[in-house]
């Protein structure tokens, strides 16, 4: 019964907007749109992968239009690019220097899926974004980045003011120590050695996890933090590793 009714709609809005011209969308087009952006999750993917491509012009109006909610507009620029994929690179990008963050967020979490390339160009420009959840989503999507500069852009962002507040580290400082712990390089040895005096707990286990992969040494347990970082200063010491 669903994909009866999911291919009834499919057939209604195809027709509705056959006609719809590359200009600013009728009033029913974009009614059509929306119809398709109401539906549950699983029929709104199914149903644009069908005749997303019709309504693209009536998401990327609903998705720019200040007066929408921030659910529609989100939906609507996801729609986009699920619809166009690569093709809505121009639009994604407009989108990413919106004054509104969850507008810049959608653009990167989009563009990151459907051309990774750009969205990482993208990520690049909005790890200083004045929202900390876009920040925190750039550094998400540059995880995957082969490219030497991007590790050192993330760990230029580590001590940034802006991922402070106050005197207290925001969640974004451990999520880029998490990633940046993953693939450890030889040189950066000293600077996770010098995070183990980091105020955030959260920064000093991961950095005890890149200290780990890079001299092959495991010292202490998990889930006792502070009693691991007491060990791996020891063992710094030792070691004559210079800070």
């Amino acid at each position: 019964m669903k994909q009866i009714f999911v291919a009834s709609l499919g057939f209604t809005l195809l027709c509705s907007s056959v006609l719809a011209a590359n200009t600013r969308p009728s009033s029913s087009t974009l009614t059509s749109a929306m119809e398709v952006l109401n539906l549950p999750a699983e029929n709104r993917r199914m149903l644009i992968g069908e005749v997303g491509e019709k309504h693209y012009e009536s998401f990327i109006t609903l998705a720019f239009n200040d007066k929408q909610p921030m659910s529609v507009r989100w939906r609507a620029l996801t729609a986009a690019a699920e619809s166009r994929r690569e093709r809505a690179t121009a639009d994604l990008m407009k989108a990413g220097s919106n004054r509104e963050w969850y507008m810049r967020n959608a653009a990167l979490v989009a563009l990151n899926e459907v051309n990774p390339a750009q969205g990482e160009v993208l990520a690049k420009q909005l790890l200083k974004d004045k929202a900390l959840v876009v920040r925190s989503a750039a550094v998400q999507a540059l995880e995957k980045s082969t490219n030497p500069t991007t590790r050192d852009l993330l760990w230029d962002e580590l001590n940034q003011n802006y991922n402070f507040k106050n005197t207290q580290s925001l969640w974004i400082r451990p999520q880029i120590i998490g990633i940046l712990n993953k693939k450890p390089l030889d040189r950066e040895l000293k600077i996770f050695a010098q995070l183990l005096s980091d105020n955030d707990i959260q920064v000093q286990a991961n950095a005890i996890r890149g200290l780990e992969k890079l001299t092959g040494v495991k010292l202490g347990e998990e889930a006792n933090v502070a009693k691991s970082v007491g060990l791996w200063k020891d063992y710094v010491r030792k070691e004559n590793i210079q800070l």
